[in-house]
C-alpha cells in the first residue's frame, strides 16, 4: 500500500519516513526510544481536503495512512496545511512560527510533540517550557547537517573509531578565510537615531507624540512615518559608540498588555545610501524601546541584525554568510547592547521580589558565591514563579540569542516590560531599574550571578531538581556554577603575605606597609568556558543545526573556522557529523585537554571507552584547570589560555612552541644569599615597608609597590647577567604598565605579559617558590630565559618522588610555552604555560625526538620568559582515546639515575 497520495504533495514525506524505518533495525529501535509516541498528521490541502496519516514510534515502528493503527489511539495529533508540512519536513519553515500563526495546532500530549518525527528545527515543547530546541531525528532524511549531539561516537559513527579519527582529519579542511569578514566588521552598518525626536522631552511637554499615541489608540490611526538612515563607521568620523540589539524574530504578542496600550510611536522606514526608504523589518514597538533605551545613554547609534545585515528579498547570501562569523566583534565592539523581553511584569510584588534578588540581600551574605544561603524569610516558591515567568520568554532558548548574551557579556541589559503604574524601588535600597517609563533595565549578569545563586542556596551540591535544572539551563553564571562542578577550592599560599596600607579597616590607622600573618587565598583554578558554551549551545533551539558551529566559533573567540555556507561539503546531509565539526574547530582553536590523569580517581578516555562518550561528556572527562596569576578576570584569562597555531594529525595535535627546562642560578660566595634573585631579603622587605602605595592610574595593572619589586629583581638578573635578556624583557614591560596608552599601542598582549609579571611580584611577596628556566636546547650554565612559579596546590608533578604518573622515572622538568599576539584586533590572543613530560614507546624520556615521541600534560604553569630570536619547534600532544598510539611506559626501562649538582642545569632531587 502506497503512502503517497496526488492531491497532497507532502505526503511523500511518510514514504520517506517508512522506508528509513524499515531500512535499518538499529535506526528503527532508536527511533522508538526517542519518539516512544503514536503520532498522527491531519493535512489538509488547498482544496480544503483533508487525509490523516501516523507514524508508531510506540511500538512497531510502523507509518500508515489514518489517525492511528488498528485498535490504537494516537497520543498527540498535529494538524497543519499540507504546503507547510512540506516545508516543514524540508526544514525550510519554523514549527515555532507555524504555532504562533496558528497555521499549526497541537492536540494530545505537548511533550511528546517534542520528538515528533519529520520536523526539522523546533516544536511546541512543555508548559513550563513553551518552546524547547530539538532536531530532526537521524531516521527522516534531510537537507542540511543533522543533530547528533545527543547520541554518543559508536551510535554515529557505528563504533567504527577509525571512520570517526578520518572525519576529524578531513573536517579541518573545509576552512573558511575570516579576513573578508574582517573587512565587512570594518565597515560596519549603523541606524543613525540622531533625528529621531527626544521621547522623554516629548512626553513630558505633552507635544504631539503623545498626543499621537492616544489618537492612534483611540481611532486606530497609523502611527507617522519617520525615516532612519543607515551610515557605516568609515561615515561616522571616528565615531564608534553604538548599540547592539538582541531580539527574537518574531512579532511582539499580541497578548501583551505591553503591546495593546503601547501603540508605536512612529512607522519606522529604513533608508540604505542612494535606494528608496522601506518599510523596517524590525518591529516598530521594539523601535520605540530602543531608542528610548539609547537616547537615555545619549547614543545615536543602532546596530540591529535585520537591518545592519543586508538579507532582505535579492541580497543574496554574501553579507549575512561574512556577518555571521564574526558576531563576536559587533557584539563585543559595543558600548551598550540590550535585550528585548515580550514578558511583562504586572504586579507591583513581583518588582518587589526581582529587586531584592538582583540586589542579592535574599542571602545571608550577598558577596558568598560559593556556600550561598536563603535569608530565614525568603519564600522560596515566589521566588521561583518570578524567574520562570522571566525565562518563560522565547528568547532564552534561541542560540542566536544565547550568543548574544554571551559575547555582550557584562554590557547586556535585559528590557522587561512592566506596567507604568508600579512603582520602582528607590536607590540605594532597591535595584536601579533605570527611568524609562513601563521598563526594566536589567544588567544581565547581575541576573545570572543572582539566579546561579539561588539554585545553588535551594539544592544540595549539583544535584539539581526541576525548577532548578531548568533556571539553570538558560541563565547560569559559569564562574559560580564551575566552582561547584569541578570542586574547585583555592589554591593555600605562602603563611605570610605583604599587605599594603588599608587593605582592610584592621590595619588601626598603620602609616607604613608590614607583613601579616594570612589564613589563605583567593586563587582558584578554572577550566575553560569551552565545555558549558557547548552545553548552552545543545539546548538552544536554531533553524539551521549547521549554525551550531558558527555559534560556537562565535562565543569561544576562535580565530579558525569552518566554512557552513551553502554548498559547503561539510553541512551536507549525512557527509559529516556535527559532534565531529563542533570537536574539530574546539581543537583546531588550541583547546588544551588533560591527557595525563591528575589522580587515581580521574578516568580519562581510552580507545576502548572512546565510542561510549558523546561529546559532552568527552570534554568533561577531559577538563584541563588552568590557574589564572591575578585573582580578579581568572576566567578571561583563562579562556585566552589555547595551544598556539595547532593541526590535528593522526599522531594528536600538533602545536609549536618553546620547551623549557628547570634550572638554578650561579652561587656567588658570601653574596648569594643577597643577590638571590627569586627572594626577597629582610633589607628589601624594609624598604618596601617604608614605601607608600599609590592608586594605580588608568589602565595600568601594576601598582608603585609592584613596579619597585620587580625593579628589585631587575638589578639582581644585571648583577648576575650584566645586560641579560630576561632583564631587558621585565624592564620593557614595567615600562609599559607606566605608559598603559602605549601599551595597548605595541603590544596587543601586554596585558597578559603584566598578569604574568604581577604572579612573580606576588610569589616574591608570599615568599612562594620561584624557579628559573632556560631554553631545552640551552647549555647548563647559560643564562636563564624564565622564571616560572610553582604550582598549586601539588607542586612540580614531575619533581615529586616516587611518581606513580611516571612509573617512578626521573626526569627534569620541562615547561612547554607559547604566545600567539594576534594578527590584527580581531586575532585573539593566546598563550600557554604547561609543566609536562616526553614520552614515547618505552615510557618516559628526556630528550625530544619529533619523530616518534609526544607530549604528556601536568599542569598549568605561571611564569615569565622570552625567546626573542628563538624559533619555535612544534610538538605533539596526543588526545585521549582519538590518538592511537603505543601504550607508553608499561614496562620502562630502568636505568640508573645519577643526580647532579646544583650549577649543573637541574636539581638534585629532579633531573635525569
Amino acid at each position: 500500500m502506497t503512502l503517497k497520495h496526488d492531491d497532497f504533495p507532502s505526503s511523500a514525506a511518510f514514504e520517506q519516513i517508512a522506508s528509513v524505518l524499515s531500512a535499518s533495525e538499529t535506526d528503527r529501535k532508536d527511533a522508538l526510544k526517542t519518539g516512544n509516541a503514536i503520532f498522527a498528521f491531519n493535512i489538509k490541502n488547498k482544496d480544503g481536503k483533508q487525509e490523516a496519516w501516523h507514524v508508531d514510534l510506540k511500538e512497531s515502528g510502523t507509518v500508515g495512512k489514518g489517525v492511528a493503527p488498528e485498535g490504537k489511539k494516537a497520543d498527540v495529533t498535529l494538524t497543519l496545511p499540507d504546503e507547510e508540512f512540506g516545508k516543514l519536513v524540508q526544514g525550510k519553515a519554523n514549527a515555532q512560527k507555524l504555532f504562533m500563526s496558528g497555521k499549526l495546532k497541537i492536540k494530545g500530549n505537548v511533550m511528546k510533540a517534542t520528538k515528533c518525527p519529520g520536523t526539522e528545527g523546533e516544536v511546541v515543547g512543555s508548559s513550563h517550557d513553551v518552546f524547547e530546541s530539538i532536531s530532526a531525528p537521524d531516521f527522516f532524511p534531510s537537507l542540511s547537517m543533522q543533530n547528533d549531539l545527543h547520541k554518543t561516537f559508536g551510535e554515529i559513527f557505528k563504533g567504527d573509531i577509525h571512520t570517526f579519527r578520518k572525519q576529524l582529519l578531513e573536517i579541518q579542511e573545509y576552512r573558511c578565510d575570516r579576513r573578508k569578514s574582517e573587512e565587512w566588521v570594518a565597515n560596519l552598518r549603523f541606524l543613525d537615531i540622531s533625528r529621531v525626536p527626544e521621547f522623554e522631552v516629548e512626553s513630558k511637554q505633552g507635544r504631539r507624540l503623545a498626543r499621537a499615541e492616544l489618537e492612534n489608540a483611540l481611532r486606530g490611526r497609523r502611527a507617522p512615518s519617520h525615516e532612519i538612515r543607515i551610515t557605516r563607521r568609515e561615515d561616522d568620523d571616528g565615531e564608534d559608540k553604538y548599540i547592539a540589539v538582541s531580539w527574537r524574530w518574531l512579532q511582539p504578542n499580541p497578548g501583551s498588555s505591553f503591546d495593546i496600550e503601547q501603540p508605536p510611536a512612529f512607522h519606522y522606514q529604513i533608508k540604505r545610501p542612494d535606494e528608496r526608504p522601506l518599510e523596517s523589518e524590525f518591529p516598530d514597538h521594539y523601535m520605540d524601546r530602543v531608542v528610548r533605551f539609547a537616547q537615555s545613554k545619549r547614543i545615536t547609534k543602532l546596530w540591529i541584525d535585520k537591518e545592519c545585515i543586508y538579507q532582505r528579498p535579492g541580497d543574496g547570501r554574501r553579507d549575512k554568510d561574512l556577518g555571521l562569523q564574526i558576531m563576536d566583534v559587533v557584539y563585543g565592539d559595543s558600548a551598550h547592547s540590550v535585550g528585548l523581553l515580550q514578558v511583562e511584569l504586572l504586579e507591583q510584588q513581583e518588582i518587589d521580589i526581582l529587586s531584592d534578588l538582583l540586589r542579592r540581600s535574599v542571602f545571608v551574605d550577598p558577596e558568598d558565591m560559593i556556600k550561598s544561603q536563603l535569608q530565614p524569610k525568603v519564600n522560596v516558591l515566589l521566588v521561583q514563579m518570578l524567574i520562570l515567568r522571566i525565562l518563560s520568554d522565547p528568547r532564552w532558548s534561541r542560540g542566536w540569542i544565547f550568543q548574544e548574551d554571551h559575547l555582550a557579556s557584562h554590557k547586556m541589559v535585559l528590557l522587561v516590560p512592566c506596567d507604568k503604574k508600579l512603582d520602582k524601588p528607590d536607590k540605594p535600597d532597591g535595584y536601579d531599574f533605570g527611568y524609562i517609563p513601563g521598563e526594566l533595565q536589567i544588567k544581565l549578569a547581575d541576573f545570572r550571578r543572582a539566579v546561579t545563586m539561588f539554585c545553588l542556596a535551594t539544592s544540595t551540591g549539583t544535584q539539581q531538581r526541576w525548577p532548578n535544572t531548568e533556571i539553570l539551563a538558560k541563565a547560569k553564571q559559569y564562574n559560580i556554577w564551575n566552582r561547584q562542578v569541578y570542586n574547585l577550592k583555592p589554591a593555600p599560599q605562602s603563611r605570610f603575605h605583604f599587605r599594603r596600607r588599608g587593605d582592610d579597616d584592621s590595619d588601626n590607622g598603620r602609616s607604613v606597609n608590614y607583613i601579616a600573618e594570612r589564613n589563605g587565598s583567593d586563587i582558584s583554578s578554572y577550566p575553560t568556558t569551552t565545555a558549558s558554551v557547548l552545553e548552552d549551545i545543545k539546548s538552544r533551539c536554531l533553524e539551521s543545526e549547521a549554525d551550531r558551529i558558527a555559534i560556537l566559533a562565535n562565543c569561544l573567540r576562535c580565530t579558525k573556522r569552518l566554512n557552513t555556507q551553502k554548498g559547503s561539503p561539510l553541512i551536507k546531509p549525512e557527509a559529516y557529523s556535527l559532534s565531529a565539526a563542533l570537536l574539530t574547530i574546539i581543537l583546531m582553536n588550541g583547546e588544551i585537554l588533560a591527557n595525563m590523569p591528575r589522580s587515581k580517581s580521574q578516568g580519562l578516555p581510552s580507545e576502548e571507552s572512546l565510542m561510549r562518550h558523546t561529546l559532552q561528556s568527552y570534554l568533561n572527562a577531559c577538563i584541563f584547570l588552568f590557574t589564572a596569576p591575578k585573582p580578579t578576570h581568572g576566567q578571561s584569562f583563562v579562556d585566552r589560555c589555547r595551544f598556539s597555531s595547532p593541526k590535528l594529525t593522526p599522531r594528536g595535535l600538533e602545536a609549536r612552541g618553546f620547551l623549557f627546562k628547570l634550572s638554578s642560578y650561579p652561587r656567588l660566595g658570601n653574596q648569594a644569599s643577597r643577590l638571590d634573585p627569586l627572594r626577597l631579603t629582610d633589607a628589601d622587605r624594609e624598604t618596601l615597608s617604608r614605601t607608600v602605595a599609590e592608586p594605580k592610574r588608568w589602565g595600568q595593572k601594576l601598582d608603585n609597590l609592584d613596579h619597585q619589586i620587580i625593579k628589585m629583581l631587575i638589578e639582581k638578573l644585571e648583577r648576575i647577567w650584566p645586560h641579560g635578556k630576561l632583564a631587558g624583557h621585565l624592564d620593557k614591560y614595567i615600562l609599559l604598565d607606566k605608559s598603559p596608552s602605549r601599551a595597548e599601542d605595541e603590544n596587543l598582549s601586554a596585558q597578559y605579559a603584566l598578569a604574568m609579571i604581577y604572579g612573580v611580584c606576588q610569589a616574591l611577596r608570599n615568599g612562594h617558590e620561584l624557579c628559573f628556566a632556560q631554553l631545552a636546547s640551552a647549555a647548563s650554565n647559560g643564562e636563564p630565559l624564565g622564571i616560572f612559579i610553582r604550582p598549586e596546590p601539588h607542586g612540580w608533578i614531575t619533581k615529586t618522588q616516587p611518581n606513580t604518573s611516571l612509573n617512578g622515572l626521573k626526569t627534569s622538568m620541562k615547561i612547554f610555552t607559547s604566545w600567539h599576539r594576534g594578527r590584527n584586533q580581531y586575532d585573539k590572543e593566546r598563550l600557554t604555560g604547561l609543566e609536562v613530560s616526553i614520552w614515547d614507546e618505552k615510557g618516559v624520556r628526556e630528550e625530544w625526538n619529533p619523530q616518534n615521541c609526544s607530549m604528556r600534560i601536568h599542569g598549568w604553569v605561571n611564569g615569565v620568559w622570552t625567546a626573542r630570536g628563538e624559533k619555535m619547534q612544534t610538538y605533539v600532544f596526543p588526545l585521549p582515546g582519538i590518538t592511537k598510539e603505543p601504550r607508553c611506559g608499561e614496562q620502562p626501562e630502568k636505568n640508573p639515575v645519577k643526580k647532579r649538582k646544583i650549577g649543573d642545569g637541574g636539581y638534585t632531587d629532579g633531573a635525569a
